[in-house]
C-alpha cells in the first residue's frame, strides 16, 4: 500500500510540474504569447503573365490522318487503331518557326498499304488488323 501511495503522489507532482510549466508560457489571464512576425516586401510591381509556350505535336492520337499543331493532346487513350503502326514514320517540327509535318518516306508506303488493308477488309475491322501487320 505504500508503494502505491508513492507512485500516486510522484505522478501527481509531476503532472502538477508539467501544468505549472505550461502555464508560464502564458500571458496574464490565459492569453497565449504572441509570436513576432516578420513583415514581407510587397512588390512594387505586377508581373506580367508570360504566355506559356505552345508545343508542337501531333493533333490527333490515332489514325493515318496526321497534322501537327500548337496544342497537341496532353493524353491519349490507349486503344489501337488501324493506321496507328504507321505513326512512328511522322513527327512534327517546330525548328523553322512554325509547326510542321514531316514524314519519313516509310509514311506514305505504310498508309498506302493500311489504305489497301481497309478496302479490302470491308467492315471487317479484325481483317484490316489482321492485314495491316504485313505494312
Amino acid at each position: 500500500m505504500k508503494r502505491q501511495t508513492l507512485i500516486f503522489t510522484l505522478c501527481t507532482a509531476v503532472l502538477a510540474i508539467v501544468l505549472l510549466a505550461a502555464g508560464c508560457t502564458l500571458l496574464s489571464h490565459g492569453t497565449p504569447t504572441p509570436v513576432p512576425t516578420v513583415p514581407t516586401a510587397i512588390p512594387t510591381t505586377i508581373p506580367t503573365a508570360t504566355p506559356a509556350p505552345s508545343s508542337c505535336g501531333l493533333t490527333n492520337c490515332h489514325g493515318l490522318d496526321v497534322a501537327c499543331g500548337a496544342n497537341p493532346p496532353q493524353v491519349c487513350t490507349e486503344e489501337y487503331k488501324v493506321g496507328d503502326r504507321c505513326r512512328k514514320y511522322a513527327r512534327c517540327d517546330n525548328s523553322g518557326g512554325g509547326c510542321t509535318l514531316v514524314t519519313d518516306p516509310q509514311f506514305n508506303t505504310c498508309k498506302t498499304c493500311v489504305q489497301q488493308c481497309e478496302i479490302g477488309a470491308g467492315v471487317d475491322d479484325l481483317a484490316a488488323l489482321s492485314c495491316e501487320e504485313k505494312c
